[in-house]
């Protein structure tokens, strides 16, 4: 709820103050300052909420800094390859996510014996992997503060209120049906990246090395997914790419719904990460095309409120259905009526192929 508020304000003001570069470098550090925090996160200290409060904090940092980051998008793209560009830097992101967590598995986690001569009994082998995380996402964040340039301007008075009103009252209907239809879709996207370990550990017995190694696989389709539909979102449009994902996600769960093979579940699992790494990367590449060049932090501050505001559904859904019908399966099913009623919204949408 938080960021869901905290979002678009941040946006509103930067487009307001035409710094985005500022508030993603202060977004950035400080993800990475809680990151480094996990060390401390000693399982024999009664320090449960601050543990918490921490991870949390840092949840919102991270979520932040990716509002101005999108919000760069148009600045590093043109009419012609905006799709491409946000597919291929979202892949990159997949790429360093699979990086980083064979680097902590090998380095950190599975070795009998650990390097810098880590307690096990005291998690330092795991606790390990926050410090790591921030060091890694700061080195990757550098480039971006130093080569991202932005025009220096004068500070004026602001009246942020007036400004808030404005843009919610602004957003045209188009734009509101597509972040409407982008919240349900998120919200099955969300519950699946949340109950899909679960799902799969429960039905199939996969054991924790096993679950590792799906999730780096989904990972690594899904980087790939991300750059093939890259390749067709400046020719035929974010709609089509996104209607393609949905009805692809909704027929390959299904398919997961019926079966109880594993080997099966493994390569739908496959197929899955290729449409989601498609349809995160077209949506963004989307909100931009939706939104003009100095309006893209404040856009994106909303794109990341409909992202959020009702992320508590799909779990409680997901419960409801699960403990209604004493069923996981019936569960599963709550996450395809997501993805189905993304669809019935966007399906018909007249979406712009790019907006000055």
């Amino acid at each position: 709820m938080v960021l869901a508020i905290s979002a678009p304000i941040l946006g509103i003001y930067s487009d307001i103050l035409k710094k985005r570069k500022i508030f993603l470098i202060i977004a950035s550090v400080l993800t990475c300052f809680f990151a480094f925090l996990l060390w401390f996160m000693d399982p024999t200290k009664n320090i449960l909420i601050f543990f918490l409060v921490i991870i949390a904090l840092g949840n919102i940092c991270f979520e932040i800094s990716t509002v101005f980051y999108n919000a760069l998008l148009k600045e590093v793209s043109n009419t012609n390859n905006i799709g491409k560009i946000s597919g291929i830097a979202w892949s990159l992101g997949y790429i360093g996510g699979v990086l980083s967590l064979i680097i902590c598995f090998f380095l950190f986690v599975n070795p009998s014996e650990t390097i810098f001569d880590l307690d096990k009994e005291k998690f330092e082998h795991i606790r390990i992997i926050g410090p790591f995380i921030g060091l890694w996402f700061l080195v990757f964040s550098i480039p971006s503060f130093i080569f991202i340039k932005e025009k220096k301007t004068k500070i004026k008075k602001i009246n942020l209120i007036k400004h808030i009103k404005k843009t919610f009252l602004s957003i045209k209907k188009t734009t509101l049906k597509f972040l409407i239809s982008r919240m349900l879709y998120t919200d099955g996207l969300n519950t699946l990246f949340v109950f899909g370990g679960i799902y799969a550990a429960t039905l199939f017995n996969m054991s924790f090395s096993e679950i590792i190694l799906f999730g780096i696989t989904l990972n690594i389709s899904a980087g790939i997914g991300s750059v093939i539909f890259a390749l067709f979102d400046d020719k035929y449009g974010p709609r089509r790419i996104i209607k393609i994902c949905l009805l692809s996600l909704i027929f390959i769960c299904s398919l997961i719904l019926l079966s109880d093979n594993k080997t099966l579940f493994w390569i739908l699992g496959i197929g899955i990460g290729l449409f989601i790494g498609g349809l995160q990367s077209t949506s963004r590449s989307c909100m931009a095309r939706l939104s003009k060049k100095n309006d893209q932090s404040r856009m994106f501050g909303i794109y990341g409120l409909s992202g959020k505001i009702t992320a508590f559904l799909g779990p409680f859904f997901v419960a409801l259905l699960t403990t209604t019908f004493n069923n996981q399966k019936a569960g599963f099913v709550s996450i395809i009526i997501f993805f189905i009623l993304g669809y019935l919204i966007i399906r018909n949408l007249k979406l712009p192929y790019y907006s000055k």
